[in-house]
């Protein structure tokens, strides 16, 4: 492949938690006000009752905490000392993410894979800090052992990026509790309670690649997550990368899959399944979303424009 070694590295700084692809209808209105941060390289956005108490300072203490329990990106985390070394203790919290990402590994066979981030650093996407020569596609020897994290391949490496900004939504949206709000953490949306107008909430999904709104649905009490290769990719010698990766087959993603939209019981699951789908496609991906009491809108390339395949009773457009 064509590409410097230096426009590798700035792409894979670049791919942090990212990809909002959510229209901000919901907050066009009167009453209510908007609250922003910063959250794993990308941003969280809170949309409230403009007469409800300010939970900044709260959000941004449960990223923090997630972050430093969870980033691969940092070297004091817990993941980034059991990529760095070996045998890790970690707490019940990143324990629950672990068992939840390996889990989704094997109900998917491998389509969700949370070791096979060196696959990913090869094509410049990614956590820097986790080498590209780094073994991969192993999720089966990572191990949970008590309040340990264990590997049986030396250098093998755990990725959460893929699941852990839900299960980060989950937090914050438990700690909100009574509030009503719609949170957006790095483009996953979960809704809770009423517009101040009384109506549901709103959650727009846009088309990939545009500012076009694809669906306008209401927001229940499940979780929205989206995977696209529209945001995160780049073309050489003709062809086209995308960060999403293929552990099956260890190289990006090479489907017919533009994008797929995830409501799930949880930000968790939504998030992680939004990959799993992504990689599987429509027809494989019907059996995984029955498991996890999942449903999904894919969006798949068709020339110039996209057909629309829903499962599990995916909302229809609601305006």
């Amino acid at each position: 492949m064509n590409i410097k070694r230096r426009k590798l590295l700035q792409l894979g700084s670049a791919t942090a938690l990212t990809g909002l692809t959510y229209s901000p209808v919901w907050a066009r209105t009167m009453g209510v006000k908007v609250l922003t941060g910063s959250a794993f390289g990308s941003s969280w956005r809170l949309v409230m009752a403009d007469t409800q108490e300010d939970p900044r300072r709260l959000i941004d203490g449960i990223v923090d905490s997630v972050d430093k329990r969870m980033s691969p990106f940092r070297t004091d985390s817990h993941l980034g000392k059991f990529n760095a070394g070996g045998t890790t203790a970690i707490d019940g919290n990143t324990r629950l993410v672990i068992e939840a990402a390996l889990d989704l590994a094997k109900n998917s066979s491998g389509a969700f894979d949370p070791t096979s981030a060196p696959i990913g650093r090869k094509y410049g996407f990614g956590p820097t800090a986790i080498p590209a020569r780094a073994p991969s596609g192993m999720y089966s020897k990572i191990h949970l052992v008590g309040k340990k994290l264990v590997k049986s391949v030396p250098h093998l490496t755990l990725d959460l990026n893929g699941i852990a900004k839900g299960y980060a939504l989950d937090k914050i949206a438990a700690a909100l509790d009574g509030l009503d709000f719609v949170l957006e953490l790095g483009g996953e949306v979960l809704a809770r309670g009423r517009h101040p107008s009384r109506r549901r909430w709103r959650i727009g999904i846009e088309r990939p690649g545009t500012n076009k709104l694809q669906r306008l649905i209401n927001a229940g009490n499940e979780a929205l997550a989206t995977s696209g290769d529209a945001n995160q990719s780049y073309e050489v010698g003709g062809r086209h990368y995308a960060h999403v990766i293929d552990p099956r087959t260890a190289k990006p993603l090479d489907n017919d899959v533009a994008s797929v939209s995830v409501l799930a019981p949880s930000g968790m699951l939504a998030d992680g399944l939004a990959t799993a789908a992504m990689v599987l496609g429509p027809n494989a991906s019907r059996s995984l979303l029955s498991v996890y009491n999942a449903r999904a809108l894919f969006l798949l390339k068709n020339g110039n424009d996209f057909v629309e395949v829903a499962l599990g009773g995916f909302p229809m457009e609601d305006t």
